[in-house]
């Protein structure tokens, strides 16, 4: 077998005007073909770290650069819920009531009280239907003997009160639906939707959904603010999708929405807020059972999703990170998140095309990217049994002005000269 990188050296000679003798070490060889002094790659910055689970370094150049992660921070937020968390925990959507039941109807306004459930809409399809979601909450209401109301449904989305719009987004990223910044009930809506995204959208799709079901008659749907939520009767709570699921749909599908959920939430627990400043020292404290949260000061984390170009995160950190969540009781929940290259449920179906199956079928990673900007880190499992020789990586690269499709074949032969040392 050729040595680690002697490929990567062949394919990526960038340097034409590269004057330097062969170097004697992957890690020279790997800077050389890195540096980029010609063409496309001049002026654009790389790092890669790739480490085994033994604690050998395979690869290690530019390791401790901070860069922009683009949608790698994922990783990391998404690991964080569930340490902090664990893989059982949902958020609930509260039903409760300032009126009475008579004679199967609801006299008085019916609230719907947010947790930060990140899947009611039908922006994509992953998400549960609007049937799926509204008819279990109708549950609630069958379950109190409810078949009719009388009042309002007013909609509570004060769980997140937080900012609205994230402060560091380019106004590309924060005018999609994708970009929105969850508030505790939000309604994620397709494009072509009138209704707005937030609290009150979910209310009234919530009540056109019963009107189509004879058995219900309901008033205006009304926000309201200023209610004593202790004066209310709570007639049920619909609990979300368990984390260990939002997190798989997280990396899967690269779903910012949902990275962005699992911030504040890392907020409200570690700082009783929900903000950016608390959610970020929230997810810096998460990190201290991994031994990071020291480590972590030396990074930038601006948001959840990597959508902000203000997060700044090294290969180091990041190799850092997926080593020690290999040796927590959710690491195996964490792995199964990863998406893996040429399958069709998550964000790598396109990587690794010239891959045979059992090679893709090794490699769980996440990919970042948006403009100039590629990353993939993750883990490549060995062929035999051996945990041990498990490859956690980091390859990440910002700056890049040329084709990206050109860039993206380099990093897809660049991992599987790794995934070959294993």
């Amino acid at each position: 077998m050729k040595s680690l990188f002697s490929v990567i050296a062949a394919m990526l000679m960038l340097a034409s005007t590269a004057q330097a003798a062969s170097p004697r070490t992957a890690s020279q060889r790997l800077a050389q073909a890195l540096d980029g002094r010609g063409g496309a790659f001049e002026g654009s910055v790389w790092g890669v770290l790739a480490v085994n689970f033994r604690g050998d370094t395979l690869a290690d150049f530019n390791s401790s650069r901070r860069m922009v992660p683009a949608s790698n921070l994922k990783l990391i937020t998404t690991g964080a819920a569930l340490l902090t968390f664990g893989k059982e925990y949902t958020f609930g959507t509260t039903l409760a009531t300032d009126g009475e039941v008579r004679d199967s109807v609801l006299c008085g306004n019916l609230y719907v009280i947010g947790g930060g459930d990140p899947l009611i809409g039908t922006l994509f399809p992953y998400l549960p239907s609007p049937g799926e979601t509204f008819s279990r909450w109708k549950s609630v209401l069958s379950a109190s003997g409810i078949n009719a109301l009388a009042g309002n449904i007013i909609a509570d989305g004060s769980y997140f009160e937080g900012e609205q719009r994230h402060p560091d987004w380019s106004s590309e990223d924060a005018i999609t639906k994708d970009g929105v910044v969850p508030s505790g009930l939000t309604w994620r809506g397709n494009m072509e939707d009138t209704v707005p995204d937030g609290p009150l959208a979910a209310a009234m799709h919530f009540r056109d959904w019963l009107d189509a079901d004879s058995t219900f008659y309901i008033g205006v749907a009304d926000a309201r603010e200023g209610y004593a939520p202790d004066s209310l009767s709570v007639l049920g709570t619909v609990p979300s999708a368990p984390l260990g699921e939002i997190v798989s749909i997280t990396n899967h599908r690269s779903d910012n929405f949902c990275a962005e959920t699992l911030l504040k939430a890392l907020g409200k627990r570690f700082e009783g807020a929900d903000d950016y400043s608390s959610s970020v020292s929230g997810l810096r404290q998460a990190l201290a059972p991994l031994g990071l949260k020291a480590r972590s000061g030396s990074m930038r984390f601006s948001d959840g999703s990597g959508l902000s170009r203000k997060n700044y995160i090294s290969p180091g950190f990041l190799v850092a990170f997926l080593r020690a969540m290999a040796r927590t009781g959710v690491y195996k929940c964490y792995l199964e998140s990863l998406p893996r290259p040429g399958r069709s449920d998550g964000t790598l179906k396109p990587r690794l095309p010239k891959a045979s199956s059992s090679v893709k079928d090794r490699i769980y990673m996440k990919s970042g990217s948006m403009g100039g900007i590629r990353c993939f880190s993750g883990y490549i499992l060995p062929t035999g049994g051996n945990s041990s020789g498990t490859i956690a990586f980091s390859v990440m690269v910002n700056n890049y002005v040329g084709n990206q499709a050109v860039l993206a074949s380099k990093l897809d032969e660049l991992i599987l000269t790794l995934a070959a040392e294993n």
